[in-house]
């Protein structure tokens, strides 16, 4: 991003912490929010369906959102207004905002969503010596960040209910990406019925992820009680992990099965490369020149089938094509 740009960015964002020129107040729980309709109408025709409708009741128009997470709304207007949100951290948009009012460098590196990701170094116990740290933090994986991966799924919810697509895909992104780091059976316990809860059957977004997730711990979560307790009451969630484990174990079987075909086609390479070099031996210790034509030995080969290394080993006189063997 150009220093423009970064620009542009930063007013935007000081205009959504500051609600200078506000003409719209969204609330939330105990939130209220003083945005502007140019930022809000164009990225969700649902909010402007409303403002439409608030707006015959005077020229600053109020639209409540009573049943929607704060914190998912705040990011969603986030979004609306600088094209991205931040999972964790907050003071982040104003460090960014401070750098349109001429008190930071708008040059200098402003924390963005994008670089915004945990300090692995910061996990492990100080050292002495960088290398020694480095190797630390290779050898202890992240545990995951609960508060952030909760938060993307309000996110992913609220796109959702207010037809925001690219909102919508880029809270699956940052979920998914947090979802790498180490889960322990409670953080599963934790997240997956909030996903179920935020998203419907069909939805199979959040929910993959959380059945890869769990498919990576299933020797650990089948044997926590936490885990079984939970899986009695959501029956839609134990069929999900009963048929992921079921297509991963045929996945396996269809990986063993190309694994062993693999191994069998070797096999037979393997073999009628042997038998070549045996042919080749004898023909060329009996011959110096061909049989048939006279003219000096030069030998070529074929395999008698189509395909995959199966049939016979032919070789012949390339000038001729007396054949010399067929084994």
């Amino acid at each position: 991003m150009d220093v423009h740009q970064q620009e542009l960015k930063a007013r935007t964002a000081s205009l959504f912490l500051t609600g200078e020129y506000s003409d719209l107040t969204i609330t939330c729980g105990d939130r209220d929010f003083m945005v502007h309709r140019t930022f809000i109408c164009p990225a969700s025709k649902d909010l402007a369906a409303r403002c439409d409708r608030t707006f015959k009741e005077g020229p600053h128009s109020v639209i409540h959102l009573k049943e929607d997470n704060p914190n998912a709304v705040e990011c969603m207007l986030q979004y609306m207004y600088i094209g991205d949100y931040y999972d964790i951290d907050d003071n982040k948009l104003e460090a960014l905002a401070a750098s349109s009012d001429g008190s930071t460098p708008v040059s200098s590196r402003i924390p963005t969503p994008e670089t915004d990701q945990p300090n692995i170094i910061g996990c492990v116990k100080s050292s002495n010596n960088a290398s020694d740290a480095l190797d630390q933090t290779a050898k202890a994986p992240m545990s995951v960040n609960v508060s952030a991966l909760t938060k993307n799924v309000f996110v992913y919810q609220v796109a959702h209910k207010y037809d925001i697509p690219l909102l919508k895909s880029l809270a699956q992104t940052k979920f998914q990406l947090r979802a790498a780091d180490e889960w322990n059976p409670e953080d599963i316990i934790s997240i997956l019925p909030k996903v179920y809860a935020a998203t419907s059957e069909s939805d199979r977004g959040l929910r993959q992820i959380m059945l890869d997730v769990c498919l990576r711990s299933t020797e650990h979560l089948m044997c926590h009680k936490g885990f079984r307790s939970m899986l009695k009451g959501h029956a839609s969630m134990c069929f999900d992990i009963l048929d992921a484990v079921q297509m991963r174990s045929e996945e396996r079987e269809d990986d063993d099965a190309a694994l062993k075909a693999k191994q069998a086609k070797l096999k037979r390479v393997i073999e009628w490369t042997k038998t070549q070099e045996r042919v080749f031996k004898d023909i060329i210790v009996a011959y110096s020149n061909c049989s048939s034509c006279a003219r000096p030995l030069d030998l070529s080969v074929s395999n008698g089938a189509t395909t995959d290394w199966h049939g016979p080993l032919i070789v012949k006189c390339r000038h001729c094509r007396f054949k010399y063997a067929e084994e």
